[in-house]
C-alpha cells in the first residue's frame, strides 16, 4: 500500500511486514483485552466540535506541554521493545515526533538505549519510568536520563505486577523466550526487527505503592 490515509493502513502495513509474535505484542493487550477495547471506544468516543459562521483562516492546533511548545496536543507515548518492531525503531520514532513538533516518550524496556537515542536526535525527548523493586537501578536509570538532558520523566502508576498477556504466551514471546520454528520462519521471511534484547521486567517491577516510590525517589 503506497498512500497511507489512516492509523487503521498503518495497523495492516504493519501487521503485513512485522513477524506475528512482534506485531501482537505491540497490537495485543492482557488477559481477554477488555482495557484494551475500553480505550479504543472511549477514545473513539471523542468527537470534534465542528465551528461554523467563525473566521479559521487563522487556525492552529499549537499548544504547550509541560512548558514545551508543541505543534498538536498529542505526545507519542513509550512503546515497550518497539526495536523489535523495525531496526532502531526508538530511533526512527524519535526522529518522527520530533519533526512534527511533538514530544517522544522512550520506554524503559527499549531496544535502544537512552544514550543511543540522545546521539542519534537533536532535541531532548522524555524517558518513561517502571517502579522497580532494585532502587540503585531506578537510581541509574534516572542518572542516565539526567545527563542525556531528557526534559521530562513520566512514571507509570499503574503497572505494580505484570497482567498476563495470552497473545504473548502463544507465540512463545515469554522469559525466556520459547524458540519455535514457525517464529524462525516468520521473522526471516519478514522485514528485519530490531537487534538487541531486552531484561525481563517482571523480576524487576515493583508491587510497592508508585506513591511511596515517587517519595523515596524525591
Amino acid at each position: 500500500m503506497r498512500t497511507m490515509t489512516c492509523i487503521e493502513d498503518l495497523r495492516q502495513a504493519a501487521r503485513r511486514k512485522v513477524p506475528r509474535a512482534f506485531f501482537e505484542y505491540a497490537d495485543g493487550g492482557a488477559y481477554s483485552e477488555q482495557t484494551l477495547r475500553a480505550n479504543r471506544a472511549d477514545l473513539e468516543a471523542i468527537k470534534l466540535r465542528q465551528r461554523i459562521l467563525v473566521d479559521v483562516s487563522a487556525r492552529s492546533t499549537a499548544t504547550t506541554i509541560l512548558g514545551e511548545p508543541a505543534s498538536l496536543p498529542l505526545i507519542l507515548a513509550p512503546v515497550g521493545l518497539c526495536g523489535m518492531q523495525h531496526g532502531d525503531g526508538e530511533i526512527l520514532a524519535c526522529r518522527a515526533a520530533q519533526a512534527a513538533g511533538i514530544p517522544f516518550t522512550l520506554s524503559t524496556m527499549s531496544i535502544c538505549s537512552i544514550e543511543d537515542v540522545a546521539a542519534a536526535v537533536d532535541k531532548p525527548f522524555w524517558f518513561q519510568l517502571y517502579v522497580m523493586r532494585d532502587r540503585g537501578f531506578i537510581r541509574e536509570l534516572v542518572a542516565r536520563a539526567a545527563a542525556a538532558k531528557c526534559s521530562a520523566l513520566v512514571l507509570t502508576v499503574d503497572l505494580q505486577v505484570l497482567g498476563q498477556r495470552h497473545r504473548d504466551i502463544k507465540n512463545g514471546m515469554t522469559v525466556p523466550p520459547e524458540i519455535r520454528f514457525g517464529n524462525l520462519v516468520d521473522i526471516a521471511t519478514k522485514s528485519r526487527p530490531g537487534r538487541g534484547a531486552c531484561c525481563a521486567a517482571n523480576a524487576r517491577l515493583s508491587a510497592t505503592s508508585p506513591a511511596t516510590s515517587a517519595a523515596w525517589k524525591a
